[in-house]
């Protein structure tokens, strides 16, 4: 009994570890992603379009991610037969989807509306998990959507208060929340049978192949200056390559609700940009809600560590064939 204690004891403390290193690497790729912004009005400046922008990006991070292939000496013809197909059709359709809603949405939406319509979607991953999966919804988990939410809120609400609706940016922003979530509750199961490189390598290709059709279709633009080209590289090495590797490792083993609960530092590093870099005003309002979505992210890690600590119910004795042998419940 006491061995078989130890082994569960060694087995739990190897999920929490594993489970705060999926955390750790959520929180790093998010944080990468919050420079996106940025770096793409840059480019935008400098004549980029956004579908433009995801080509390069996609298209430079797939050369990346299979020559680290190759060094790990993965089999991946092997590999798409046996079903890493799918990864690539998750990207070239959802994948693809809810990143080109979101970018063209910030063409013609104030980028305020933009982003707290998108920051909706850990909650519709919640419902969706809820409704799809039948996984119970904790109270832990809808109080930390909910600050998170309130952050989002205070934080958009100086360019709510002046913008105006416009409804072509309208339509790309209302599905794009739906259809990461989605994204997201596919691959927390699509994912845990495939290595993190693998994922994400089949997730680029598939928005790699969407994005060269684009581009055939509506026309490529060059970037302009070698400044840009080193932009590029950077999103397609960074947010791009990285992230997507971080993605692919953490999604499967903290389920969709919790790395979107914990993507949201995307947010907070947009902040802290805007702030440090662009000279934007820190108002009462958007410094309390920076600190909504980093107590929510805190409480929700700190709840799943608390979670994996807890104790199993005590063993108790049962009589079997006149003996007493324990049952652990």
């Amino acid at each position: 009994m006491a061995a078989h204690a130890r082994s569960r004891d060694v087995a739990l403390i190897g999920r929490s570890a594993s489970t705060w290193q999926a955390a750790v690497a959520a929180l790093s790729g998010s944080t990468m992603v919050g420079f996106m912004p940025l770096l793409a009005r840059r480019l935008y400046a400098d004549g980029l379009s956004a579908p433009s922008m995801l080509f390069w990006r996609y298209d430079l991070a797939i050369v990346a991610l299979a020559a680290a292939a190759l060094f790990m000496q993965l089999d991946l013809r092997r590999i798409l037969r046996g079903g890493g197909w799918r990864i690539v059709l998750l990207g070239a359709t959802l994948g693809a989807a809810q990143t080109l809603c979101f970018w063209e949405s910030l063409k013609t939406l104030e980028t305020s509306i933009a982003v707290l319509l998108f920051y909706t979607y850990p909650a519709v991953t919640l419902v969706l998990d809820r409704l799809i999966v039948k996984q119970p919804i904790r109270p832990v988990a809808v109080l930390c959507i909910a600050m998170i939410l309130g952050g989002a809120a205070l934080i958009t609400l100086p360019g709510l208060r002046g913008g105006t609706i416009d409804l072509r940016g309208l339509f790309w922003a209302i599905p794009s929340p739906l259809i990461y979530s989605l994204y997201l509750a596919i691959n927390s199961r699509l994912l845990r049978h495939y290595p993190p490189l693998i994922g994400a390598g089949g997730l680029f290709l598939g928005m790699a192949i969407t994005f060269s059709a684009i581009a055939l279709f509506l026309g490529l633009d060059m970037p302009a200056h070698p400044a840009s080209w080193v932009l590029i590289v950077l999103i397609a090495l960074g947010p791009g390559a990285l992230t997507m590797t971080l993605f692919s490792y953490s999604v499967p083993k903290l389920g969709a609700t919790g790395f979107a609960i914990l993507a949201n530092a995307e947010l907070v590093t947009v902040v802290v940009i805007g702030t440090l870099v662009l000279g934007e005003e820190i108002t009462p309002g958007r410094a309390i809600g920076g600190l909504l979505i980093v107590a929510g992210i805190v409480t929700h890690a700190l709840a799943r560590r608390d979670a994996a600590h807890a104790p199993k119910s005590a063993p108790r004795p049962i009589p079997v064939g006149g003996t007493w042998k324990t049952k652990v419940s």
